[in-house]
């Protein structure tokens, strides 16, 4: 049997760039001059959301440092847990803003130690004293690796944290995930994502439905969802966020500062109007509010 992995991925592609032009027909947005967006040291993939934003708002994506000058936005992107030595890009950030330049750092680990300072708790259980059932899972970014296992445990395996075991069922088949996106201080939406108890750690959903964050959040929550964001260093990226059906409180238990998406299982009307929504809230945060603030800095010079 032939192999139709290129096949299928052709059709992504093109499923994805018609998506984008039938919502890049939909906006009205002034024009703010220069049209290219650096993406450094890495190129967002087909599935990155930012670079289909850049792309539907109108935007050359290079990763091409000596169009700094003329760039209307650079963005720091690097697929990878912990960020790599690259002198060159924060050697710029220093002139104007890098978004996400200062995210050096998305393991679990990190993420919960931040979470517990701004939350005034934690996830993160030692396993070795913990009674019950936990979940353990990798470190590192992006692996979908979660078990639950049974505390205490003599000799913890490195690499690996240990969580609370959050009751976040919806009933005895489903449990329930909000994936937050963030663009600077703004959250424009969450997505409600229902999946199988069976497969709770995967990245398959049976159904995702997109909520007003203030449906979901109440408004401590939000600001605590942004200080978190802003201690990490994330100017844009999607949280993972938990809320136990006990405590009834919310846990960020995972951040992405190069998410993909929109997420499966999302009917194709909902993603046109994500990607339509998301592009407007990139543009204002990313474009119009940047040169709104480097007018007024060159105002203030001139004065």
């Amino acid at each position: 049997m032939s192999d139709i992995s290129p096949l299928r991925k052709k059709y992504r592609r093109l499923k994805e760039s018609f998506y984008n032009w039938r919502v890049s027909q939909r906006l009205s947005l002034p024009d703010k001059g220069s049209k290219i967006v650096i993406f450094y040291p890495q190129m967002p993939r087909e599935r990155h959301v930012l670079g289909r934003l850049f792309k539907i708002l109108g935007f050359k994506i290079t990763n091409d440092l000596s169009q700094a000058k003329n760039a209307a936005a650079l963005v720091f992107w690097e697929d990878k847990t912990y960020a790599g030595a690259h002198p060159e890009i924060y050697k710029l950030s220093e002139e104007r803003s890098v978004i996400n330049i200062n995210c050096q750092d998305i393991s679990k680990k990190h993420v919960d130690a931040v979470f517990g300072k701004v939350f005034g708790y934690k996830t993160i259980i030692d396993p070795a004293i913990f009674k019950g059932k936990c979940v353990k899972k990798g470190d590192v970014n992006a692996v979908h690796d979660g078990t639950i296992v049974e505390c205490p445990i003599g000799n913890p395996e490195p690499g690996f944290i240990y969580q609370k075991l959050i009751n976040n069922n919806v009933n005895d088949q489903f449990v329930e995930d909000i994936r937050v996106p963030v663009f600077g201080d703004e959250i424009p939406f969450v997505y409600v994502k229902h999946r199988p108890i069976g497969t709770r750690f995967g990245s398959i959903n049976n159904s995702v439905v997109v909520a007003e964050t203030k449906e979901i959040f109440n408004e401590q929550e939000i600001k605590n969802i942004i200080t978190h964001c802003n201690m990490m260093g994330l100017d844009y990226g999607e949280l993972d966020v938990l809320r136990d059906r006990e405590d009834g409180r919310i846990y960020i238990v995972d951040v992405n500062n190069t998410p993909g998406g929109p997420p499966n299982k999302l009917s194709v009307p909902d993603q046109l109007k994500v990607l339509e929504r998301l592009s407007k809230t990139c543009f204002q945060n990313f474009i119009q509010e940047k040169e709104a603030k480097r007018g007024g800095k060159l105002a203030g010079k001139a004065a």
